[in-house]
């Protein structure tokens, strides 16, 4: 009998721990079939749920960046900036270093090199918001605000507006294959992502001081740790995550250009608040942006069904999901405060 009220007090434990997760499971199945239903089944086809799985990895891996940051108190609003920026550049190197008879081997060569380019471009653009927002003191929405205008400016200046086209083959079809003929590479590259995150958060010294900078900066101050360097890993981190994602934009569309991924700053925000991250700072987990960011592109690829629901009546869906949402999580955080 002891044993059995144990179980039954761990699995409440574990309900309360994790309620936030569970209405998004729900939330999903909810989905999924009121979807169904409109479209007469045809949306919840295997070969629905696959594009599901190949399109979820380019959001997927941006809010992810986007979480570190309002986990530790902020906002990253240079993610898109930063994975269009990194995307541009990393294509015209890649086109740059492939010769044209290229060996297989070669071509694999350069797409190494130039992941380690991107990464290293994303890494810069991090450091600088980060170093706006320790060293100088910006705060961070008026900070990355910034530098997202400066990053854009960049992109714009080198493109000229246009596309970058005519990409090595092997981009494209590193995104494109399927492990077993089933499993996106670019899912397996979103879900390395997120357990290196979730390992990073949970697992290392850097996860506990970007929430406890989260929770109280005077009190990370006091106790004599550098908020200043956490504040820019952090940040630089964010920006490598924006950077992988700006290179799997461009195998996706064979192309890069300076607005591919204006349209997911929204979302990045709304999959963050979905999953539970506080925007003041201090909570967060990964297990639960995956289940959001599950939840938002299947939602997004509902919409893409309808021709007639344009890009702007999905931004006014997202923007009042978002505001019903933050209301929701600050009338529970009031209800819980009264009760403690």
């Amino acid at each position: 009998m002891e044993k059995m009220k144990l179980s039954k007090i761990n699995w409440k434990d574990y309900y309360n721990q994790n309620s936030n997760n569970f209405k998004l499971v729900v939330m999903f199945l909810l989905s999924v079939l009121i979807l169904s239903i409109i479209t007469g089944g045809r949306f919840a086809s295997g070969r629905q749920m696959g594009l599901i799985a190949y399109l979820l990895p380019e959001m997927g891996v941006l809010s992810l960046g986007m979480m570190l940051a309002m986990i530790s108190g902020g906002i990253d609003l240079s993610v898109v900036a930063v994975a269009d920026l990194a995307g541009i550049l990393s294509c015209i190197f890649m086109r740059s270093m492939m010769p044209a008879d290229a060996s297989l081997s070669i071509q694999i060569a350069v797409l190494l090199i130039t992941i380690i380019f991107c990464v290293l471009i994303g890494a810069v653009c991090g450091v600088f918001s980060g170093f706006l927002i320790s060293y100088i003191g910006i705060p961070a929405m008026v900070a990355t605000l910034g530098s997202s205008d400066i990053i854009l400016g960049i992109a714009i200046g080198i493109t000229n507006g246009s596309s970058i086209k005519d990409l090595p083959a092997i981009l494209n079809q590193t995104t494109n294959y399927r492990l077993f003929g089933i499993i996106p590479s670019t899912t397996i590259v979103f879900g390395i992502c997120t357990l290196l995150i979730a390992f990073l958060l949970n697992k290392t010294s850097l996860g506990f001081k970007i929430y406890m900078i989260g929770s109280n900066q005077t009190d990370f101050r006091f106790s004599g740790m550098d908020s200043r360097k956490t504040i820019i890993l952090t940040y630089m981190i964010s920006g490598i995550l924006a950077s992988v994602s700006g290179l799997l934009m461009c195998g996706h569309f064979n192309s890069a250009r300076s607005d591919f991924g204006k349209s997911y700053l929204m979302p990045a925000i709304l999959i963050c608040v979905l999953a539970g991250v506080n925007p003041s700072g201090g909570k967060g987990k990964a297990a639960g942006m995956v289940l959001a960011i599950i939840l938002l592109q299947t939602l997004s690829s509902g919409f893409a069904m309808f021709q007639n629901i344009s890009d702007y009546y999905k931004n006014l869906i997202w923007g009042l999901v978002l505001i019903f949402v933050m209301i929701l999580n600050v009338t529970s955080e009031r209800k819980r405060a009264k009760q403690i």
